[in-house]
């Protein structure tokens, strides 16, 4: 009986101790507010894909132009934190129905973002010789991984 007990005030302990680092690490931890927190983060690693992806391709001269273009126009948006924190307390002071219609909006903005990308993608892609082409495919063969 004794260990019985014992053991489930270990496995309680531990529980603890996971879930008290796991809240340290959470979006509640001090200084790491909202989705900005990896805005610093995902350029770098934009960067480095881009950086990846231009050795790969071994592009032209004639082609630089049009990689300026695609890199231009696929730049991350600029994140302001001070708006983005007051429009969560915005939308928690909401009711349902109207937070669901806010998020909508949102849905549609990010939509409006994606099919300027695809288009700026699909602008390039034109551009490449066919085994620049399949290289490119090589790249973007992994679907993006949900955070």
């Amino acid at each position: 009986m004794i260990t019985i007990k014992y053991r489930t005030l270990v496995i309680l302990a531990a529980a603890s101790l996971v879930a008290g680092s796991a809240i340290a690490r959470s979006d509640c931890a001090p200084g790491r507010e909202g989705p900005g927190r990896f805005a610093g983060h995902t350029e770098k690693h934009l960067e480095k894909y881009r950086a990846r992806l231009h050795d790969t391709l071994k592009l032209s001269t004639e082609q630089e132009a049009a990689w300026k273009t695609f890199t231009d126009k696929t730049q991350l948006p600029a994140v302001d934190r001070a708006k983005l924190k007051a429009q969560r307390s915005e939308l928690r002071a909401l009711p349902a129905p109207a937070r669901m219609d806010r998020m909508i909006a949102r849905m549609k903005e990010r939509e409006g973002r994606m099919l300027e990308w695809a288009a700026a993608v699909k602008e390039f892609y034109a551009q490449l010789t066919p085994e620049q082409q399949t290289l490119f495919d090589a790249q973007h063969r992994r679907p993006m991984r949900k955070r």
